[in-house]
């Protein structure tokens, strides 16, 4: 009996390290996310009932959860992972314990404490914990503004907009959520003061070559070849420029580079095209035929994108795309994280 206990705390461990791979997977929709999210709950539950979390061999994020721990933000933020799988252990002591993030929002006190709560956030949580961010982390405040779609604060955004205080990064940041807000901009002038600061992350990117003309896009992978070519290459696939596939196709070849080529790839064809195109013994140059005028997302064109559908169906890069252009067309909403406990939620008003 007790190998099998033993068993079941290695069976969750599995899980959650699956987790962690399984929300950055090219082939990974929603709803098989949502299923292993579900696994992972059931097998959390049952070393709830019948585990200590002093047990020998007891994983640090099991056993946080197991012994309550995972209940205070301050002891989450010690265990030693990344913030993104801190983020995950508070998930799953919420849902087991059937409650919402305001159990955090109400131990807030410290600026250490910001970006773990901004990613437990929902919109309402946002709403009401603006204020009292606003005067205990500024910089994360703005960040928080941008991310859950506060319009009422632009006000409050744009009166420290010339700040002296500000510092080059913080800028950056407050433009972009002014972006965000509605607050038209230069998104390839944005993106380079983001590059030149040094704070320029990926979602952010993502988010401003889905805005940018084509003419923007070109730009801006072109700034990113002289700084940081993986960053370009993804960039080549969040733009949906079928023109780039040939080079794509080509980068593939260099296993040094061939993850990045096939994901980019994916995001503009889908999977499956993507993959037809990459185990084809076709020329590179016969891949012109894939070369079309319209801009693709997961093999659909923007321009006719039903975007709540790729939400439902498309990868984790595809939904944050969809997110992503809903949020631009309606100013105002959150700006939903596919890679959160069950995928996140489908931004609404």
């Amino acid at each position: 009996m007790m190998q099998t206990f033993t068993n079941l705390a290695q069976r969750s461990d599995e899980l959650w390290q699956q987790r962690l791979a399984l929300c950055t997977s090219d082939y990974i929709t929603l709803a098989q996310l949502q299923r292993h999210d579900r696994q992972l709950l059931q097998s959390v539950r049952l070393c709830q009932r019948y585990l200590s979390a002093d047990d020998a061999g007891m994983p640090a994020w099991l056993s946080a959860i197991l012994n309550d721990s995972a209940a205070e933000l301050n002891m989450v933020l010690t265990l030693p992972l990344a913030l993104p799988a801190q983020r995950l252990v508070a998930e799953i002591w919420l849902a087991l314990r059937a409650k919402t993030a305001e159990h955090y929002r109400q131990q807030f006190n410290r600026p250490e404490q910001s970006q773990l709560l901004c990613l437990l956030c929902n919109k309402a949580l946002a709403t009401g914990l603006f204020q009292q961010m606003w005067h205990l982390d500024q910089r994360s405040a703005v960040q928080l503004a941008g991310q859950f779609g506060l319009v009422e604060q632009v006000s409050v955004l744009q009166s420290i907009a010339g700040s002296r205080s500000l510092n080059a990064a913080s800028l950056a940041e407050l433009r972009f959520s002014l972006y965000l807000l509605g607050q038209q901009t230069d998104v390839v002038g944005l993106t380079e003061q983001l590059l030149s600061a040094q704070c320029l992350q990926p979602r952010q990117l993502q988010l401003l070559l889905l805005a940018a003309t084509r003419d923007q896009k070109i730009r801006i992978i072109n700034l990113l070849c002289l700084v940081d070519y993986t960053l370009a290459l993804n960039a080549m696939g969040f733009s949906g420029l079928t023109k780039f596939c040939p080079l794509l196709l080509d980068i593939a070849r260099q296993p040094e580079l061939k993850a990045t080529a096939q994901s980019a790839l994916i995001t503009m064809y889908g999977p499956l095209t993507a993959d037809n195109l990459l185990n084809t013994d076709q020329p590179v140059d016969q891949s012109a035929a894939y070369c079309i005028n319209a801009v693709l997302v997961g093999g659909q064109a923007v321009e006719t994108l039903n975007t709540a559908l790729l939400w439902a169906t498309g990868n984790h890069y595809h939904r944050f795309a969809a997110a992503a252009l809903h949020v631009l067309q309606q100013p105002g909403l959150a700006l939903a994280e596919p890679h959160n406990w069950r995928g996140g939620e489908w931004p609404v008003a």
